[in-house]
């Protein structure tokens, strides 16, 4: 076989290698379970960003609240003190619209206190389903591991066995017969070649691509789940110890 024959023959080999496989089997019970928990955490995230959305809506607006009381505090001292303390109807006016002001502030906080209330609850709701959701990603995907392995291993083991056995005819070739080396000295160097090969193309674009698409996993929403309470199952009891506290 000529170098450009053999070079034709081995680039052929690595696009059949490439190959896009079929997803991992999509109806498995874990992998069902995923699916629904991953749905049900991304709307769990989604109340708790619209719950935090409205204790920061009641903070901005108790805070401009404060802020015209100030103004207007700021306003009738000024004019009372240019007036000699003379109660004019502007100062009058003007600290009636301070109290609204400050009156309108106090319920803004006393509207945030309540939705804060809530907080627990859906920060709680979020990190359980969050956690439940890792956890059963890694064993869907310890499932396909094991699927694929299995896979592969039945699709190669009569080709892996011929090249080892060719293999270690070459290595003991000519070698007087207490000199040849056994079976098991001879698959750590063969085994490492192979590995060696595999390993060159564990960072291919190509590879990363292909692993996603086989293994098919559902989408978790993360970004606004606190992945600190998430990891630290004391700080979830603990929560939940709050929410009761507040649910009472």
């Amino acid at each position: 076989m000529s170098e450009n024959q053999a070079a034709t023959k081995s680039h052929a080999e690595t696009e059949q290698s490439l190959e896009p496989r079929q997803p991992v089997v999509a109806d498995s019970e874990q992998r069902a379970r995923l699916s629904d928990l991953a749905e049900r955490l991304g709307e769990a995230v989604q109340v708790k960003r619209g719950v935090v959305g409205k204790i920061e809506t009641m903070q901005r607006a108790r805070q401009a609240a404060q802020a015209d009381a100030d103004a207007a505090r700021e306003k009738w001292r000024e004019k009372l003190r240019e007036g000699d303390g003379t109660l004019t109807r502007e100062v009058q006016k003007l600290r009636v619209a301070e109290r609204s002001a400050l009156s309108l502030a106090e319920e803004y906080g006393s509207f945030e206190e309540e939705i804060a209330k809530d907080v627990p609850r859906v920060e709680l709701e979020a990190v359980d389903l969050a956690s439940k959701c890792i956890s059963l990603r890694s064993a869907v995907i310890q499932e396909a591991a094991q699927q694929l392995y299995d896979e592969t291993l039945m699709e190669v083991t009569d080709s892996l066995a011929l090249a080892f056995e060719v293999f270690c005819r070459a290595e003991n070739s000519g070698l007087p017969a207490a000199q040849k080396n056994t079976v098991d000295e001879l698959a750590g160097p063969f085994f490492w070649r192979i590995n060696r090969h595999i390993c060159r193309h564990l960072d291919d674009a190509q590879v990363d691509d292909q692993v996603d698409a086989y293994l098919a996993l559902p989408q978790l929403d993360l970004r606004d789940v606190d992945m600190e309470i998430v990891r630290s199952p004391a700080r979830r009891e603990m929560l939940r110890k709050e929410f009761g506290s507040n649910a009472a």
